[in-house]
Formats: C-alpha cells, structure tokens, sequence
C-alpha cells in the first residue's frame, strides 16, 4: 500500500506541473482562482554549492554572455546544463527534471520556453518575490519604467521579473510617407492604422515600381495583433476573450489590409535593419532594439533623409507595451539565494546597457535607456560599412528629448502570450479574411479553441 500511495503522489505531482504546458481543456467559462498565500521572505532565501540554470543547446551562445559575466563579477559557480533538441523537449526536460526533485534554480523565458507563465504562476510553479523585492534594500521598482513590474504579476503577486519590453515603434523615412499620402493625424486606435494602410496600399505599388509593401515584412498579422493590446484570455477571471469589442474592430481592419499582406506560403522574414526603408521597398519599419532605433536615426541623417517616427497606439488607444524577456525561480529550486541574485544582476545597469547580453527588446531600467540615448555614438560610412564615430553623438539634445519620451511614455504593459494563441487566432479568421465563412461562426471556432485551452 505505501508503494501505491508513492506512485499516486508522484503522478499527482507530474499533473501539476504538466498542465500548465499541456494544450487541450475542457473548461468552464471562469475558473475558481485561490486566494493569493503570503511568500517566503527575504531571509528565506537558501543557497547550496551551485546555481543550476539550463538553456536549449541552439540558444546556447545567446545566454553565455550573461552567465560568464555573472560568473565573474560574484564569483558564484554556475552549471549550465545544455539540453539538446526542440523547444518542446526542452521544456518537457526541465519540467520533468524539476517534479524528480532536481532542475533548475533559475527559469529563462524565451522562444526556446514553450510554457505558459500565467497558468503556472496560477499551479504554484513559481517562487513568490513580492515579499522578497519589497525587503530587499537595494532594490527599487522607481529605477524601472512605471508599471513594467505590474504586468508580470498574478492576483497582485509578482512571481515573474522582467528584463526588458517591446512596443510598436514605428520608423519611416518621411517622404516615403509624403509620396504614399500617409498622415499620423487621425490614427487614433490600432485599426485606424491598419485601415489607413489598406486604403493606400494599391496606390502606393502602382505609383512606385520599387515598393512592396507597407510593413517591413509580409504575414504581419501577428506583430500587429501583439500590438493591439487586446487580451485573449483573461486568466485570473477564467474569461475568454474579455476584449470581444476591441477584437472584431481589430480584424474587421485587418481584414481589408489581409490581401496586401498574406502570403500563403508563410514567408515572413522580417528585416533587422534600416534597408528596407531606404531602398523605398517598405514605408514602416518597427526595430526591436533601442540601440538599432539612435543607430537607424544616426544613418538617415547620414544619408540626408528625414526621419519620422511614432508608436501605434493599441486598439484602445492607448500606448502598450509587452514583456519581451523575463525569469522566474521555480517553487522548489535549491539554490533560491543565487537565483535571485542572478535576477538582480540581469537588472543591474551595466547588464541592461548591454544589448548583446539583454534578453529582448528595450531595457527597462531607466538609467539604461537614458544613456543608450544620449550617450550612443554617431556613425559614419567606411567602404559600405557603418561604424562608430567617437567624436560625435547619433542625436542632438532635442532628438534624445523626443525619443526618450517616446519610448517610456507606456500607458500599460501586458504579457506577451504564447505563440499557440496568435495562431489559434489566425487559424479560426483565415475563413473570414478569405471570405469563406461569417465572423460569427470564425468567431464561435475561436471561442471554443480558447476555452478548451483555458480549461486545461
């Protein structure tokens, strides 16, 4: 009997952690939500001989960076155990490793993560870092942009910290946008882009033989519904689609945008650079990182181009940003006390200024983005190469003025959802881009391709 009992506790066990990665549900519309129990604190912390972080063996060079710097500024032995294969057997691994007792102290979330954080922070799987933050006297969340930390919180406890966002910085050469007749005036909402660009697309190609395309790449449905703020899922009420209104508007838009922008044989490739507005091949370019956006600046004033720039605003209005990179320290991780200095260290400023060891887009840290602003050399052209120029600053006083509130002036930051949510969406919808099917019954496809998964 008590070998019995120890295999139903183990299967009991494997269940928590394997539902929040699973894919199939059969929920209810809302979901039971536990009171959020008080953490551990700062004294709890506990640190064991090694800090034991795994990283998919193809992103590997990726997180070496950080891992080495950290190495060598706390002298904290960290193994690293590189897994190999998919992001799906990446995660199995780690889950599995951690329901043996073992696994990580530390949890990059990454495209090589295939978990959703939300439900697991839900099941418990996360170490709670409220109290811990709130303790901890060197660290305060005035030093970040307002609201970041927010977004990484459930039932108002943070069990995730971010490292650095995402937003719909647009970028554009500003006679391009004269040539094709677009104005920034009355683009309110996320849709009222999206029908702007539709309305001139057709011009547009027919009156310059070298454009393609409004956006820096085809299949932008994606991006820009990433961009719209509007939530799939409300995990913490157990709702699905709780922005049903913001949503139709949305599609309905894109809708009209879809036959200048679907290409069926699902290229996507997106430019990490400036070309393409150069070239006149695409009016709008959203560049990922703060550096690539005081580099891009840097070289239209090289070339003598003026430059315009604005974020899209969400479907609400107002401007969102998502979290592009965040960690957590799993529940039952041993070594709990390098784990989170390891946290520490990724928000620290001279890691956030780093743009080869930042996971992600946009640091957070505002000390970060204030130097990357106004402190990035300008650039000159050498044989077709661009390189730094340590005499001169990418922008003058004004430029880093405007472009400073640009980027911090978030309204509100969200989680970036799972890929498997973008592509239900787009999955239920092709019907109804294609003319195929009625928005309702795309819809009704969608609803219950959303509830299963939120029963799960």
């Amino acid at each position: 009997m008590k070998k019995t009992r120890s295999i139903a506790g183990l299967l009991a066990v494997v269940l928590l952690f394997l539902l929040p990665f699973s894919g199939c549900e059969k929920v209810p519309e809302r979901t039971e939500v536990p009171a959020p129990i008080e953490g551990p604190k700062l004294a709890d912390l506990k640190e064991t001989d090694t800090l034991v972080i795994y990283v998919m063996q193809s992103f590997q060079r990726t997180y070496m960076p950080q891992i080495e710097a950290f190495r060598k500024a706390t002298g904290v032995d960290v193994e690293v155990v590189s897994v190999v294969g998919e992001p799906e057997e990446f995660t199995e691994r780690v889950i599995n490793d951690m329901v043996s007792g073992s696994g990580p102290d530390v949890l990059y979330f990454s495209d090589s993560f295939r978990m959703d954080i939300t439900k697991s922070a839900l099941n418990g799987n996360f170490l709670d870092l409220t109290d811990i933050l709130a303790e901890d006297p060197d660290f305060s969340e005035d030093d970040y942009i307002e609201g970041v930390f927010d977004a990484c919180q459930v039932n108002g406890r943070q069990y995730t910290v971010p490292t650095s966002y995402d937003l719909p910085f647009a970028f554009s050469v500003a006679e391009t946008l004269a040539d094709i007749g677009f104005r920034w005036d009355g683009i309110d909402t996320m849709s009222d882009f999206i029908e702007e660009i539709a309305h001139l697309t057709p011009e547009a190609s027919e009156n310059n033989s070298g454009f393609q395309q409004m956006m820096n790449s085809k299949n932008y449905f994606k991006m820009l519904y990433r961009y719209s703020g509007i939530r799939l899922l409300d995990y913490e009420n157990g709702v699905v689609l709780p922005d049903e209104k913001e949503l139709r508007e949305f599609l309905e838009a894109y809708k009209l945008f879809f036959p200048y922008d679907y290409d069926a044989s699902g290229a996507s490739q997106i430019w990490n650079r400036v070309d393409p507005l150069l070239s006149g091949i695409a009016a709008f370019w959203i560049p990922s990182f703060l550096t690539g956006i005081v580099d891009s600046i840097s070289i239209m004033k090289l070339e003598s181009l003026a430059y315009a720039y604005r974020v899209i605003p969400s479907q609400t209005g107002e401007i969102v940003a998502r979290i592009s990179s965040q960690l957590a320290i799993p529940a039952n991780a041993k070594n709990t006390a390098n784990a989170y200095r390891f946290i520490k260290f990724l928000l620290s400023e001279e890691m956030q200024l780093d743009q080869n060891v930042l996971l992600g887009m946009k640091p957070i840290r505002k000390s970060a983005i204030h130097k990357v602003i106004y402190e990035t050399p300008a650039l000159y052209e050498n044989h077709g190469f661009y390189l730094d120029d340590p005499e001169n600053l990418a922008l003058t006083e004004d430029e880093a003025v405007a472009l400073e509130e640009a980027i911090t002036s978030i309204d509100r930051f969200m989680q970036d959802e799972r890929v498997v949510l973008s592509n239900m969406l787009q999955e239920s919808m092709l019907p109804f881009f294609r003319d195929e099917a009625s928005y309702e019954d795309c819809l009704a496809d969608l609803k219950n391709k959303l509830t299963l998964y939120l029963s799960e």
